[in-house]
């Protein structure tokens, strides 16, 4: 029992390092608006500092999917305008084309796949959107608690859950994993 608790302490520290290019994009987007916040290496969050507005929240919560998603498409963009003007065919163009074009859709595939570690970030943006105005009367704190409740209860990587989610076709049983 003891190997697994260190496991799971590893992995979790892990997952915290793999997000920090993440939460740094959080970071940036607090500067860019002007409020305070607290990063620690490692942190799976950025714990805000200030009252923010809803429209700065959806900007900070949404920055990071923007920026890895722009930059996938910018690097799929440059490696097609850079096949398309080398003028060769295709078969050609693989085989004679320098092999730095071909870091072009690399950097493009990292970037988009890392922006999934936005999934979160968007689950938090719907809350945002598409939930009742009842959480102004509350505080910031509270509707923090409450979106991650919201979130980690159709999270599909939750094993228990009380709300179906939605693209569940059929309910799994434990016993048959």
């Amino acid at each position: 029992m003891k190997h697994s608790e260190n496991s799971n302490g590893l992995l979790y520290k892990l997952g915290g390092y793999y997000l920090i290019p993440h939460e740094l994009l959080h970071v940036l987007g607090y500067w860019l608006i002007g409020k305070p916040c607290q990063y620690q290496w490692g942190d799976y969050c950025v714990r805000p500092l200030a009252q923010r507005t809803r429209n700065e929240r959806l900007f900070i919560a949404l920055l990071p999917f923007i920026i890895c998603w722009g930059l996938g498409f910018f690097f799929y963009l440059l490696w097609l305008v850079l096949a398309i003007s080398i003028q060769l065919p295709f078969k050609q163009y693989l085989l004679e084309a320098p092999r730095w074009h071909f870091l072009c859709p690399l950097f493009a595939s990292l970037f988009i796949i890392y922006g999934g570690t936005a999934h979160g970030d968007l689950l938090t943006a719907y809350h945002l959107l598409f939930t009742k105005k009842e959480l102004n009367d509350k505080s910031q704190e509270t509707e923090y608690q409450y979106i991650q409740e919201q979130i980690s209860r159709n999270d599909p990587q939750t094993t228990n859950r009380d709300v179906p989610l939605i693209v569940r076709a059929r309910a799994v049983e434990e016993d048959t994993i």
